[in-house]
Formats: C-alpha cells, structure tokens, sequence
C-alpha cells in the first residue's frame, strides 16, 4: 500500500527510495521509519515524526507490523480470516498527513514489530527508527516494542510518550 504527498518525484514510490537521497556524512535526517498502528501513542510518533521530518526535509517510511499472535487473526470455519488492517489504516495515514507536505509511503510487514522496524531501517538506510511509547499491560509482560528496539537498533530510536 502506498501514499504519498504533493512531491511527484515519490509517487508512487514505487521500488526503493531514491538513491540520491542518501548521504554519508549529511547533517540532519533523510529517511525516518515510523512504527504506526492507529494507537494514540502511534499517533503521537507520527506526528513527531512528521514534524521533524518537515523541518529537516526528509522522508518518512511509515510501517504497521502484524504479529501473527495478535488478536487481527480470526478463524471462521477452520480457515483463518486476516482483516485488512493496513487497509483500514491508509485513509487515517491520508487525513493524518495531509498538508504537513512530507513524502511518506506506508507499508505493511508481518513478525516481531521491533525486530521488523529495525529490517525496514536497515534495508532503507534510515537515519532514525520513531515509535511510540507502549501503555498496554500487555506489553509490561512480553517487553515492549521501544525498549526491544533501544536494546537492539544500530540507528537512532525516538521514543515518544
């Protein structure tokens, strides 16, 4: 799934990223990958995200990460149905980020959310992985997502409340 803004050199962003948008050695940021669900603390991470990337003209790689232990997976008659839950999040990535004027494409992978960010930025060259900071009890138990990725990214990890 893609989206984009204004900027006609990324629609429909199709394949990689540009390659002259990479730079070693650049002073400030050129791609920021962005771990978005629809929570309010996802939410929160894109606005941030978005706003730094404005100010710094860069790009955002905004990715929703379905575990397959999650509750997305149902079962109806013995075959499992998988609601289209990227789907259902483009039309919020649209309203989200329309006139803030960044290019972004929005992609969706399936497996351990950190682990799967931490792919993306890499495969991507990006310069910062942003996520969210987790509320769930859930997440208390099985660690969450930003302290996995501050544990184990090998790039900047933004943690926003």
């Amino acid at each position: 799934m893609y989206g984009g803004s204004t900027d006609d050199r990324w629609e429909p962003l199709l394949g990689g990223l540009p390659s002259e948008q990479f730079e070693i050695g650049k002073d400030g940021t050129g791609l920021l990958v962005v771990g978005f669900d629809g929570s309010g603390p996802s939410r929160n991470a894109l606005a941030y995200a978005a706003g730094l990337a404005r100010r710094d003209n860069a790009a955002l790689l905004i990715a929703f990460v379905e575990t397959l232990t999650s509750a997305t997976l149902w079962f109806f008659a013995g075959s499992p149905i998988i609601p289209d839950s990227a789907g259902d999040l483009t039309e919020d990535l649209r309203s989200e980020l329309s006139g803030v004027g960044v290019p972004w494409r929005f992609v969706m992978v399936r497996g351990d959310t950190a682990r799967e960010l931490e792919t993306l930025a890499d495969s991507c060259m990006a310069d910062a992985i942003v996520v969210g900071r987790s509320r769930s009890l859930w997440h208390s138990f099985g660690g969450s997502v930003a302290v996995g990725l501050a544990r184990r990214a090998r790039r900047t990890v933004l943690i926003v409340p």
